[in-house]
């Protein structure tokens, strides 16, 4: 039996596909998806700090959450794992207050997974958030495999962890892989065929 970390958002939710749209509506500008150059939204949105607090709130409220379409292909590959016994934990960085609409989506779109993992990826939930753990608590899972969009996460699972990780190509990790333990995927369908666990 394997065990497999896979993120939710961009690997299994097209999530940031929707935030050109958010961003038009709440502040009348537009972005493409191609231009989100940069992980950090504030920058690659050229945000305030009051817009993009404004705008963290609004894409983490459920009528949001609950509008994304699935990755293509994510949920086959998921189910597929499940049911050769491997355990596929979704690992999000998202925050606690998104943890109810991101379970009613995952069963809305019939994903299964062993287990749902809050994790402060990004530094933002503070010192001790119930339901969430922080990245050194993350270090004592041991992954067989991960699925991940951004590279610094990608960076922290390959390094300190000894996972190796299949980056999810994005518009914002498009800067050379500097790690042997890191290969870049486009689609599921790549993830397929490269899995250990297939």
């Amino acid at each position: 039996m394997k065990r497999v970390y896979v993120d939710l958002d961009d690997v299994i939710s097209r999530t940031t596909d929707t935030y050109s749209a958010v961003i038009e509506e709440e502040f009348g500008r537009q972005v493409r998806f191609e231009d989100l150059t940069c992980f950090d939204l504030k920058v690659s949105f050229k945000l305030t700090d009051r817009e993009y607090r404004h705008f963290f709130d609004r894409i983490h409220q459920p009528d949001i959450l609950m509008g994304f379409d699935p990755v293509p292909g994510a949920g086959e590959m998921l189910a597929r794992w499940i049911d050769a016994g491997h355990r596929v934990d979704i690992v999000t960085g998202r925050p606690p207050s998104a943890r109810d609409a991101s379970l009613a989506w995952l069963d809305r779109q019939k994903i299964f997974f062993s287990e749902f993992i809050m994790v402060d990826k990004y530094n933002r939930s503070g010192d001790d958030h119930p339901g969430v753990i922080s990245r050194t608590q993350l270090m004592a899972c041991q992954y067989d495999l991960a699925v991940e969009d951004s590279l610094d996460t990608a960076l922290f699972l390959a390094e300190y962890m000894d996972v190796p990780v299949l980056l999810y190509d994005r518009p914002w990790n498009v800067r050379p892989v500097p790690h042997p333990n890191i290969i870049r995927v486009a689609s599921w369908q790549d993830i397929a065929a490269l899995s250990c666990c297939t």
